[in-house]
């Protein structure tokens, strides 16, 4: 009996530096600042399980020690209901281990962004967007679009699916897969087609690319807002008399968006020339807003022929239904441009 009490004061010590050293590890291993300089991004993919989460968690150089915190993971996970949020989740030398745990069962921290696709972009500057914003392969982007996966998928019987991503703003996680960035973007526009669209098209016997692809050249061309079906009757009449097009835009989409075009440009042998084939060109160049796939199918109806900007940095233009009211109106433009200039 006395043994025991001469022990008995070391063994309570003892104990109790126990307690404390467990006590200030968990403490410092729970709220102390993770190793970051400045930020770091991890993404978590979908259904992602415990261990494969942890490994992720680890190649960052969080939650260490694993034996640690593998375990403690699991009772979070019994409480939390064994699940995680997918995303990308962004952390910062102030954030500690008890933060991202947190973060991986309530989805706080995921780092979403708010990406905007203005009407009127081409397939390229939707991936050029994306990379900046978003942090993803550009390359991959178009290829990803282009895929004939994706085409079979989305029913796009084009080369390309230039025409069919829908401008908008969206949110997305940051280093998004790119293939939900892309199927996020066509299924948009799909569901605005199908709503708003695609029995106008059928009774007047146009194909979903046929309008689109006018669609895309009214947005080019159009600055202001209510010009649009004004320009799109412009079109509907060329088209009926046989005429060619003659639209810039589709000029500027083989030359890459050159702001002034030359003689010689509009000799430039391309499907795509207007100038130089008749009819529409082979599809969209660019990704037109629900306004101007409104225009294509429905468009004023006039006797306009020929239209000019009025030069005077409006974004106007003035419609005429005769060549010579044409010259007298790119007469108007030049003498604008000029007052413009100086």
């Amino acid at each position: 009996m006395r043994k025991r009490k001469k022990y008995l004061p070391f063994v309570l010590v003892s104990m109790f530096i126990i307690i404390l050293g467990v006590g200030c590890f968990t403490y410092f291993k729970f709220y102390g600042k993770i190793p970051v300089d400045d930020e770091l991004f991890v993404s978590l993919p979908k259904n992602v399980t415990l261990n494969q989460a942890v490994k992720i968690l680890n190649s960052k150089g969080l939650l260490t020690p694993r034996w640690f915190f593998k375990p403690t993971l699991k009772i979070f996970a019994y409480v939390a209901g064994d699940k995680f949020y997918s995303g990308t989740y962004r952390f910062t030398h102030d954030n500690t281990n008890f933060d991202i745990i947190k973060s991986v069962f309530s989805g706080r921290q995921l780092s979403r962004v708010k990406v905007t696709y203005p009407e009127g972009i081409t397939l390229t500057e939707f991936a050029s967007i994306s990379k900046r914003k978003l942090g993803i392969d550009s390359v991959l982007f178009v290829r990803t679009a282009n895929s004939d996966s994706v085409r079979e998928l989305f029913k796009i019987t084009a080369k390309t699916s230039e025409g069919y991503l829908m401008p908008n703003t969206y949110v997305f996680f940051w280093k998004h897969p790119v293939a939900d960035i892309v199927t996020t973007l066509l299924e948009n526009q799909d569901k605005i087609w199908n709503k708003n669209f695609d029995s106008k098209a059928k009774t007047k016997g146009w194909s979903r690319h046929k309008i689109l692809t006018l669609a895309s050249i009214i947005e080019a061309e159009a600055r202001v807002a209510n010009e649009r079906k004004i320009i799109s009757g412009v079109y509907h009449n060329r088209m009926a008399k046989g005429w060619k097009l003659e639209a810039d835009p589709t000029i500027q989409y083989i030359l890459g968006h050159k702001p002034r075009l030359t003689f010689k440009d509009l000799e430039t042998e391309s499907p795509y020339n207007t100038y130089r084939h008749e009819g529409l060109p082979p599809g969209p160049i660019n990704s037109p807003g629900v306004s101007s796939i409104a225009a294509a199918i429905e468009p004023e109806e006039n006797n306009f022929m020929f239209f000019v900007a009025v030069g005077d940095g409006s974004g106007k233009h003035n419609f005429s239904h005769s060549f010579s009211g044409h010259q007298a109106n790119r007469t108007k433009f030049r003498k604008n441009l000029r007052s413009q200039n100086k």
